[in-house]
């Protein structure tokens, strides 16, 4: 092998080498920003269906409240909603704990 063929092998060994550590640094950087964006996507649905959720609680709540405000009977509120006065009162807790946590 002649100096040239030497001195070109080791170029092309050096060049190889910063490639690979070039190529494995941008690997990771554009796997921690898929990994960011699928957070993100994660949280956002997270938050949507948690949302969903409260929400409904709410509107149950509220139903039961108007039956009540109306002079509604508990056994009417529960053949109307299905939801007696001890889960009536479980619902208020879960609604309260809710709310309470956002604050």
């Amino acid at each position: 092998m002649t100096k040239t063929q030497t001195m070109l092998e080791l170029v092309g060994n050096k060049m190889r080498q910063e490639g690979r550590q070039e190529g494995r640094q941008e690997g990771r950087q554009e796997s921690r920003q898929e990994g960011r964006q699928e957070g993100r996507q994660e949280g956002r649905q997270e938050g949507r269906q948690e949302g969903r959720q409260e929400g409904a609680l709410i509107s149950r709540v509220r139903t039961i409240e108007g039956f009540r405000g109306q002079g509604a009977s508990w056994s009417m509120i529960e053949a109307a909603t299905g939801v007696d006065e001890d889960e009536f009162a479980r619902l208020k807790q879960q609604l309260e704990a809710a709310v309470g946590s956002t604050n």
